[in-house]
């Protein structure tokens, strides 16, 4: 019974009073939330920033790469053509050098030492 009597004892400056609180607390909410959106969103255009610049650095390194790829896949061309047959019979001509007809190998016998 006594919360009923003290709302009717004093309801008008109850009412402000809540009024003022409810008004201030409102006001101090709507800051803060439109400096979240503020927040939000300068997060979000540094991160797309960010993000796009990296794309572009990422579509460059892929086309280094492709790059060194056909580069490497030439030089590798180059190298089985050079180590080819025929590539190694013209030096041999033009370096005045001459084909081996039989081969000698060398048989070791062993040897033992004795003390």
């Amino acid at each position: 019974m006594s919360k009923f009597f003290c709302l009717t004892k004093n309801p008008i400056k109850k009412i402000r009073r809540k009024a003022c609180r409810i008004k201030i607390s409102i006001k101090l909410v709507n800051i803060v939330i439109i400096g979240l959106v503020i927040f939000s969103s300068a997060a979000y255009l540094i991160q797309v920033n960010s993000l796009a610049t990296k794309g572009y650095q990422i579509r460059e390194l892929e086309i280094k790469i492709s790059q060194l790829e056909k580069e490497g896949s030439a030089l590798e061309l180059e190298a089985l053509n050079l180590q080819s047959i025929d590539n190694i019979k013209s030096k041999v001509s033009h370096l005045n050098m001459v084909d081996i007809d039989k081969v000698e190998y060398l048989v070791s016998t062993p040897v033992a030492f004795a003390r």
